[in-house]
């Protein structure tokens, strides 16, 4: 049997390093300033979409308008679920309930609209469990964050182009 585990062949060690250094500049700057601020910057399902936009960016799940919309979708639907069963008086008693709609609704939303990226199913999870019932949790943690990976994704991925062979 073959070893699952047996390490790459023919590294190109400046694109890793230059993929290495963009995830711990993203997650990093946005977990420093949840901790600075003592305010929510940084949400699990970013971690998810790192591997995604800094590992695997030219898988379509990586494309831009995937990241930003299945996030966007995915939160928005999240707190518009948490917050309608906070006002049915539900929330709490029902909250499993809370979750499979919204992840099931934001899973759906992305299929219809081509903005698949799995990290949105955790985003909508966020969202509905954690009791983000505002709006305002849309715009930050949630498109803040987005918009700083992708950023951050853009110019890594410029750099990474110039060290890229043709075979990679």
């Amino acid at each position: 049997m073959e070893n699952p585990f047996r390490p790459q062949e023919n590294v190109n060690w400046p694109v890793l390093a230059i993929t290495a250094a963009s995830i711990f500049i993203s997650i990093g700057l946005l977990s420093f300033l949840d901790q600075e601020f003592d305010d929510i910057y940084v949400i699990t399902s970013f971690g998810a979409t790192a591997v995604l936009i800094y590992g695997a960016p030219k898988a379509p799940f990586s494309r831009t308008k995937n990241v930003f919309f299945g996030h966007l979708f995915s939160a928005l639907i999240g707190v518009a679920v948490a917050w309608s069963f906070r006002e049915l008086g539900i929330y709490d008693d029902y909250l499993w309930l809370g979750v499979a709609v919204g992840v099931t609704a934001a899973i759906v939303a992305m299929l219809l609209t081509d903005t698949t990226h799995p990290p949105g199913g955790a985003t909508a999870l966020a969202c509905v469990y954690s009791g983000f019932f505002g709006l305002e949790y849309v715009f930050r943690p949630f498109m803040l964050g987005i918009c700083v990976m992708l950023a951050i994704a853009y110019v890594a991925n410029k750099l990474k182009a110039k060290f890229e062979t043709k075979t990679d």
